[in-house]
Order: structure tokens, then C-alpha cells, then sequence
């Protein structure tokens, strides 16, 4: 196993490497870090070099001083896989907003991706159900107004990463028809019923994209990856195998 940091003008980022084989970078939710892979990467890591990375403003990447009055996006955050990957070409694995980082990624970078694995994304905000995306929207606000207030010390960390966090899911990612079918790879989506993303968004989704498999899986909510990682592994595995990687 081994681990770093790659610096960019906005973030430390840092990452971790485990097992050989085809390169297979993971992509934690929003608020998150690559800690909640810890169970799945290794049962991925017996095929494939697992590739694990904090998202700028999550986890163990620091965001850089000029970067904490901006915005997070999924485009920034695609400039940033491409940065930590080191490697030609890799599987993309993204879970929630790291699924939507994934689908950028193969958007604006397709000879650099293998393929995507996209459990619970959206390509656009209005694909989350309304009462979700809703609630998003009004913690932003009540973030960007709490940003304003002079404070200091952790209340002042707490309301940049509220503005931050809220604001990405709440305006990201805006992948339009045109973006998503200039996927060229494989991407096979992963959603549940009792998902937080709507199913005909995930259907929709699955249209613009020129090989794409939509699976809901049996029972399945938003969480769901996390519960049930070997029944997951075991899936994503068989779905590469398919497709030679």
C-alpha cells in the first residue's frame, strides 16, 4: 500500500493505492472520504489497483486559501481525478457525488477512462426527488447567509463547508444530453427504488449515454453500497469482466 498527496492552485489532495492490476480509482458521496471504501476497496483490490482519494474539501484534502470562497463542482473535481490518477487510463468507481464526478470525468476526459461505475448518481440536480433537493437548497442558503456573519474559529470552518457541501449537490453536476453522450466508456449504473435519485432520471440517463446498463438493484436505497458490499463487489466484477477489464 501506498499513499500521498498531488497539489493543484486549489487543493492538497490526497490518496491511497492498494492491490495490482488495472487501475480502479474510487469516488466518495459528498461530505465524505475515502474511508467509507474501506470494507469494499479491499474486496476490489484482490482484481484491480484500487485507487482511493479524498475529493477537494473532504476528508484528508485541504483546500487551499484562494479556493474557500468558491464553489465546489464536479468539473473542478473531474480536473482533480485526472491529476491524482498518474496512470493512462483507469476504471472510475464514484459513489453519490462521486458518481457524478465520474460521469464529468468520462465526459470531459474520455481517453483517460476505462469505464464507470456510477452507484446513485444524477446527471443534473432536479434528479434527486424534490423533497431532497428541496432541503439542499435551503441549507445552502441558510449557509451562505451564516458565511456572512463575521465569526471565527471552527463556526467559521463549519459554515464554508455547509455553503460548500449544500452548493455542490444543490447547482451540480450539469451534465446536459450533449455531455453525456460524449461518453465513449462503458458506465454501468447502480440505483435503488427508495433511492434519493429519481428512476426515470436514472433511466434518462442511461439513454444519452451510448453503452450504459441501468440496474436497480432489488431493495435497494441510496446507502445501500454501503451495507451490502460483497453482493456490490460481486456485481461490479462480473460487469467488468464483460467488458474485458
Amino acid at each position: 500500500m501506498s499513499e500521498g498527496y498531488v497539489d493543484n492552485r486549489f487543493a492538497s489532495l490526497y490518496y491511497k493505492e492498494l492491490g495490482q492490476g488495472i487501475p480502479l480509482i474510487m469516488l466518495h458521496g459528498n461530505g465524505e472520504s475515502h474511508e467509507i471504501f474501506s470494507r469494499l476497496a479491499g474486496l476490489m483490490s484482490r482484481y484491480y489497483r484500487v485507487i482511493l482519494m479524498d475529493s477537494r474539501g473532504h476528508g484528508a484534502s485541504h483546500l487551499k486559501e484562494e479556493a474557500r470562497a468558491q464553489e465546489l463542482t464536479t468539473s473542478g473535481m473531474a480536473e482533480d481525478v485526472v491529476e491524482v490518477l498518474h496512470v493512462p487510463q483507469a476504471v472510475i468507481l464514484g459513489f453519490s457525488d462521486g458518481a457524478n464526478v465520474a460521469l464529468e470525468t468520462a465526459s470531459q476526459y474520455p481517453d483517460k477512462v476505462l469505464a464507470v461505475v456510477a452507484v446513485s448518481g444524477n446527471a443534473l440536480p432536479r434528479g434527486m426527488n424534490a423533497f431532497f433537493y428541496v432541503q439542499v437548497r435551503a441549507k445552502y442558503a441558510l449557509w451562505h447567509v451564516m458565511e456572512k456573519i463575521p465569526l471565527t474559529g471552527p463556526m467559521k470552518e463549519r459554515a464554508v463547508a455547509g455553503r460548500q457541501l449544500n452548493g455542490l449537490m444543490a447547482h451540480w453536476p450539469r451534465l446536459t444530453k450533449t455531455q453525456l453522450s460524449r461518453i465513449q466508456a462503458p458506465v454501468l449504473i447502480l440505483t435503488g427504488r427508495h433511492d434519493l435519485i429519481r428512476p426515470r432520471h436514472s433511466l434518462w440517463m442511461g439513454e444519452q449515454i451510448m453503452d450504459a446498463k441501468v440496474v436497480f438493484v432489488k431493495g435497494a436505497d441510496h446507502f445501500t453500497l454501503l451495507k451490502k458490499e460483497k453482493a456490490y463487489a460481486s456485481h461490479i466484477v462480473a460487469w467488468l469482466r464483460e467488458k474485458g477489464l
